[in-house]
């Protein structure tokens, strides 16, 4: 994480909020996410081939909530890519930025491409607010549009910082991160840790239900195992937002937060025929 950022959270009290009484409007320090930039010349065709997205339907007015998948079309990460004027920027779990970033790099050979790790360059915030569009994952500037009436900013230290002081001065407060976790699992926005990741198609993971994968584009990693699937309709399994209980008695919970003693879960749970 930026030092400068870090420093601005702490004196903010941002990382070690009051036990939460509302979930929104906030500001967010976004902790468990890190960002990977992909740049050069070739950055849109290796991108093509390998995330499930239609990466040449990006604009700077959209993002895709989209999936890196291995060659069987099991997702080794579910991720957030955005354009940007020298390439893309790739939101992702810190745990797993590093066996991403080693699994593209593999596949780049002497294609003009630069995969760098930008988490300490850059900084990502959260904002919820009360009613927020339903257009998810367009972008309103450096402001992207998440489910469950939020807004993902990436951009630097110092543009993070004159963003959150002036949202403070409008009477925010900033909540712990855990909230905007809570939130991710409330709308069910799957995100994979080494636990999880290459382990489910991304159809079992919400990643076809956010428009992050292109079924007419071409070929890309584990694309026939996906697009075979969707053209048969044979996923059996599928994601749902359920309390815990129920989640451990019928399907593999993913993730499990709790938010005023109610409790939520993202579990993968077979489909009743």
């Amino acid at each position: 994480m930026n030092p400068i950022w870090q420093d601005f959270l702490h004196s903010n009290r941002a990382t070690f909020a009051n036990k939460p009484t509302t979930l929104t409007p906030a500001l967010y320090a976004i902790t468990k996410l890190g960002i990977l930039s992909v740049t050069g010349a070739d950055s849109t065709l290796f991108l093509q081939g390998q995330l499930s997205c239609d990466i040449k339907n990006l604009t700077t007015e959209n993002s895709f909530f989209s999936a890196f998948c291995n060659a069987k079309g099991q997702v080794i990460s579910t991720l957030l890519i955005v354009k940007q004027a020298d390439g893309f920027l790739i939101v992702l779990p810190h745990s797993l930025l590093s066996k991403v970033q080693k699994k593209l790099q593999m596949y780049i050979m002497r294609s003009k491409v630069q995969l760098k790790e930008v988490s300490s360059e850059l900084c990502l915030v959260g904002l919820s607010e009360e009613h927020a569009t339903d257009d998810n994952f367009s972008r309103q500037g450096d402001l992207i549009k998440i489910p469950q009436s939020r807004y993902l900013m990436i951009n630097s230290a110092e543009a993070i910082i004159n963003f959150c002081t002036k949202k403070l001065n409008e009477g925010l407060f900033f909540q712990k991160s855990d909230g905007w976790d809570y939130l991710d699992v409330s709308a069910g926005l799957a995100w994979l840790t080494p636990d999880s990741s290459e382990h489910y198609i991304p159809q079992m993971l919400n990643v076809e239900k956010w428009g992050g994968i292109s079924f007419d584009k071409g070929c890309y990693t584990g694309q026939e195992v996906i697009a075979r699937t969707h053209y048969l309709g044979k996923t059996k399994r599928e994601l749902v937002v359920t309390d815990s209980k129920i989640a451990t008695n019928t399907g593999n919970i993913l993730q499990s937060e709790t938010f005023n003693d109610t409790e939520r879960c993202l579990a993968i749970m077979s489909i009743q025929s």
